[in-house]
């Protein structure tokens, strides 16, 4: 969080900003459409700064010294998962009260605005973890082209198949409940879509430390 700060207060000041647009276009429309922007770019800051978090640690051999200190594998992934983490936190919690905000004067409760921005923060989990899983033996670029592959899989089973291919790597699932957010039709709360995203992506990061903990670190990256 301390090394992606100033990329993080140029998010938080694109959701001030955009959202101050909104209100006082006073449609809205124009609110949702900005709400829908920030759930988009959330989801696309999470996945590539999950992609480089692990190759950045060894460019910068910060990664030896930690693992010299005893930490596991999997707690030093489980550390950079929780910085990411934090910062979609804190994003997803300035979009929640910007789109309260926003959408104050229309028919749209809070708590259903509270609702979508929680969905983008367990799509942002999911996409997180998988991506940090590939980037353990994968360059950035691959291993964010391999996360929106592979989470990209079950969505089109699901609009092809149907059935419960929609709880598998939810990540796109919740997203869409997201993008279908409307005046007219606003669905409930994806609760149980969260948890299944959340159990999964407990499950992809043993996999991603079980894959690291085979990697040799100590090789030099450029």
């Amino acid at each position: 969080m301390r090394e992606q700060r100033w990329t993080l207060l140029l998010l938080l000041l694109w959701v001030m900003g955009s959202s101050a647009a909104g209100y006082f276009m006073g449609d809205p429309d124009d609110a949702l459409f900005f709400l829908k922007q920030q759930a988009v770019y959330g989801v696309a800051f999470t996945t590539f700064l999950s992609a480089a978090a692990v190759r950045n640690e060894r460019k910068s051999r910060r990664i030896l010294a930690v693992l010299s200190k005893a930490v596991g594998r999997g707690e030093y992934l489980a550390g950079l998962l929780a910085g990411v983490l934090g910062m979609v936190a804190l994003y997803c919690l300035a979009m929640g009260a910007a789109g309260a905000w926003m959408l104050g004067s229309s028919r749209i409760a809070a708590s259903e605005v509270w609702a979508q921005a929680a969905a983008v923060a367990g799509a942002c989990l999911l996409t997180g973890t998988v991506a940090i899983f590939f980037s353990t033996f994968m360059a950035p670029l691959l291993a964010t082209a391999s996360t929106a592959l592979l989470l990209g899989i079950p969505a089109a089973a699901a609009s092809v198949l149907g059935g419960g291919w929609s709880q598998v790597l939810p990540a796109y699932g919740l997203m869409s409940l997201v993008m279908e957010f409307s005046l007219g039709h606003r669905g409930s709360a994806p609760w149980g879509m969260l948890a299944s995203a959340v159990a999964q992506s407990a499950v992809v990061w043993l996999l991603a430390a079980w894959v690291f903990s085979r990697r040799d670190i100590a090789v030099a990256v450029e």
